[in-house]
């Protein structure tokens, strides 16, 4: 399954949580790979693995057998040494922090002095928002704004993994225009893209690729490449149809 364009990849991976008393599996056995300067769509039921595979490739999680590589390295190792650009389903800030706070902090963690000032703007233009609401207590800020903060944190520096987990879940029209124009960016600047979304119109916007799990598996791959624009609702019947 490993092409010459392949960045991320993992075969026959298993993956579980440990409780005190046992172990809960969630990963099967998965196979996938994501692909430089190309947008992979993860998309499945939930609890089918999208979240644990994301964590597996952050290096938050060890695997159990099976194997798994970003840019030929471990994921851990990946992480540490060339970072990864990672949008959470569920955004956290520093308490009392405002907007500007958080993206100068993002920039001040990533770039040299040198070059601050103009990553700083450029991640006050990709969050997209106004002077006013830069200023508020971010905790205090609606879900679709701090996903926008947390996406311009994410990819300052220009990451060459790009990790995004329901990123389209609360935001509105703009909003998701602006976010998918990052991803094309990213795509084009032959980033490798990985999206986990139950929004299936704009799998079909913004996808190459998709692949579907199920139960901790990768079922099936479809290639978006080349195709005529197919709305969610043609995607969903072509995907979902006899299951």
């Amino acid at each position: 399954m490993r092409g010459d364009k392949s960045y991320v990849w993992a075969t026959d991976m298993y993956a579980s949580y440990r409780g005190i008393w046992s172990r809960h599996g969630v990963l099967r056995g998965i196979t996938f790979d994501g692909r430089a300067g190309e947008v992979t769509a993860l998309v499945g039921p939930n609890g089918a693995g999208k979240t644990t595979l994301f964590r597996v490739l952050l290096g938050f999680l060890v695997v159990d057998r099976g194997d798994c590589r970003v840019g030929g390295l471990k994921p851990a190792d990946y992480r540490r040494t060339r970072g990864i650009a990672y949008v959470p389903e569920f955004p956290k800030f520093p308490s009392a922090w405002t907007g500007r706070n958080v993206l100068g902090r993002a920039v001040d963690l990533v770039t040299e002095p040198v070059e601050r000032e103009e990553e700083f703007a450029r991640a006050l233009e990709r969050a997209g928002l106004e002077s006013p609401m830069l200023s508020k207590d971010v905790q205090k800020c609606s879900n679709g704004v701090q996903r926008r903060l947390c996406l311009a944190c994410a990819l300052v520096g220009d990451p060459d993994v790009v990790i995004l987990d329901e990123p389209f879940a609360g935001l509105d029209p703009p909003a998701r225009i602006a976010l998918r124009r990052e991803m094309d960016s990213a795509r084009r600047r032959g980033a490798t893209v990985l999206v986990s979304t139950h929004n299936l119109t704009e799998v079909a916007r913004s996808a190459d690729r998709v692949v579907f799990l199920e139960s901790g598996r990768a079922t099936g791959t479809r290639d978006l490449t080349g195709r005529h624009l197919v709305s969610g609702a043609e995607l969903e019947e072509e995907m979902f149809s006899g299951r």
